[in-house]
Parts: C-alpha cells; sequence; structure tokens
C-alpha cells in the first residue's frame, strides 16, 4: 500500500520534512519514504491512498498514563492531589472490578490511538485490576504498552501517616512476585509489543528493602521501573525525614539508570537536577497535573 501527497515529518537524524511525500508499507513495515515523485514508480502495483495534505508522523509516546483513571474524570477536578486521591480517586479504584479495569484499558487506549499516541507507559496497575485485561486490551488495539505492575508494601503516601490507601488498592511484599510472574506470563506478547514493568509507588508507599529488591531483579532480567517521584511538597518532606533529597535517595536504592521513568519530578534543586541527568534515568513531564 502506498499513502502519497502527505507532509512527513520524519523524525531521521536532519529532522527532514518532505513536502508532497508518500510511503510504501508491506506486511506492517516500511518499505520506502520520499518525495512521491520518486517513491509512486517503486509500487505501481500497490493500492494507493491519497492522504490529501495530511501529515504523517512517528507516533507520539506518552510516558505516564494510569489506564484505570479514565472511567473517573471529573469525579473529583476541583479537589487537592491528597484529597483527590484519598476522598475520591483511590476510594473507587479500590473497588475496581477486572472487567472494569479492561474496559477503562479499552477508553484509554482509544483516546491515545485517536490522537496519535502508539506507545505508552503505565504507572500502576493494580492486581485488582485484572493484569491480564490491560495485555488483552493492548494486543487487541495495536498499541504499544509498557504496563507497569504495582509494586508496594506500605499503604502511605510520603510522610502522611494519616493518609491510608482505600484497602481494595493495599497489597504487601509479595507485590513484586506478582509483578514478576505477569512478566514471565505476559512480557513480549502481542508481537513484541506489550512489556512488563515495575510500578513501584510513590516513596512512602515502598519498603525501602523492597525497593533494593525490586532493583535487584530489574537489573538482572533487564525491566523497566516506573514511579511517581518528587510530586508534592509531602515527597520532599518524606526524603529530608530520611537525611535525603529525592534524588541522593534514589541513588541510593538504585532507582536512577536508563530503565527508569521518573513521574512529575516538581520538587528538585540543582544538586538533585545534576544527578538525574548524569544517571541516565528518564523523567514523564506532566504539566497539567495539581502538584
Amino acid at each position: 500500500m502506498i499513502f502519497t501527497n502527505a507532509t512527513i515529518i520524519t523524525v531521521n537524524s536532519n529532522f527532514d520534512v518532505i513536502e508532497n511525500g508518500a510511503i510504501i508499507v508491506q506486511d506492517d513495515i516500511i518499505k520506502a519514504v520520499g518525495p512521491a515523485v520518486e517513491i509512486l514508480p517503486q509500487g505501481q502495483d500497490e493500492e494507493v491512498v491519497d492522504l490529501q495534505g495530511q501529515i504523517i508522523m512517528p507516533g507520539l509516546i506518552s510516558l505516564h498514563v494510569h489506564l484505570a483513571q479514565s472511567l473517573l474524570r471529573t469525579a473529583a477536578d476541583d479537589l487537592a492531589l491528597i484529597e483527590w486521591l484519598c476522598h475520591r480517586v483511590w476510594r473507587m479504584q479500590g473497588n475496581f472490578t477486572e472487567e472494569d479495569g479492561y474496559v477503562a484499558a479499552q477508553l484509554t487506549i482509544a483516546e491515545m490511538l485517536k490522537s496519535g499516541t502508539t506507545t505508552f507507559v503505565e504507572s500502576l496497575f493494580a492486581e485488582r485490576y485484572g493484569f491480564g485485561g490491560a495485555v488483552k486490551a493492548v494486543v487487541e488495539s495495536g498499541i504499544r504498552g509498557c504496563l507497569g505492575k504495582v509494586v508496594m508494601d506500605q499503604p502511605r503516601y510520603a510522610t502522611q501517616e494519616g493518609i491510608t490507601m482505600h484497602p481494595g488498592l493495599v497489597e504487601d511484599e509479595r507485590s513484586l512476585e506478582n509483578a514478576l510472574q505477569c512478566f514471565d506470563t505476559f512480557d513480549g506478547t502481542g508481537d513484541g509489543r506489550v512489556e512488563v514493568w515495575f510500578g513501584a509507588r510513590t516513596p512512602g508507599g515502598v519498603s525501602e528493602d523492597l525497593y533494593r529488591a525490586m532493583v535487584k531483579v530489574s537489573r538482572e532480567k533487564n525491566i523497566g521501573i516506573t514511579m511517581h517521584c518528587a510530586e508534592v511538597k509531602a515527597d520532599r518532606e518524606f526524603f529530608a525525614s530520611k537525611g535525603h533529597t529525592p534524588m541522593t535517595y534514589c541513588q541510593e536504592l538504585g532507582l536512577l539508570a536508563p530503565r527508569t521513568v521518573l513521574a512529575h519530578m516538581v520538587h528538585l534543586d540543582d544538586n538533585d537536577i545534576e544527578i538525574l541527568g548524569k544517571s541516565g534515568a528518564s523523567v514523564a513531564h506532566c504539566p497539567h497535573f495539581k502538584c
């Protein structure tokens, strides 16, 4: 099949933009890209799709997604983060069924695909949502998904002892074993479009021993890690209570590595930024969140 009469944003090494370009796709593989006058003669027997000046570009990547929360929009948009989590979101998510988890994943994925997102990182998929349902939604849709299975052993948020999770979302140290089972069962499915990652809860929700155990396994099996970090001031207070800043804490536990994606990262100092820059870890920037 040939897609022609398009503006092609290549994102190649030169960031070339091809006006009136064309692409040949055969067996789901891009075979040729270039000006239409050069490409069309190469595919004389191919079906031609005239895109009438539309843009072709590589798919977008969303580094921080909560598949389950697509069903919760407008439920508490007027609340600050801690209230939002404790009084509304965790209560609803703590009553999710596996069918809810599957439907929520389908909805979120459909929205991403319609907006040009073809790869995403799910940050915290809980056991109660039914991990197999999320995998099924990814495989059925054609999207690529790095699915972070929750790893936690403490139902708290940062230093705030009075803030506890809904019982339906609480998992213990066995969450690491469960995440490994998900990895062994599902990683690489969907022709390699599914990756199973560790979705560590924010510091305060994971003991240092469990963090270290998770990091050890991630290195051994090359499993990605994603986690919320330095999202709100309470996070920085937690790190200070341990004698650390956000990045010195993560550095000491081995969390900073090229296969780590840290979400939000709002409350950092200059030294944190320097440590982060040298580590190879990535940051998921979430500009519209109320931190």
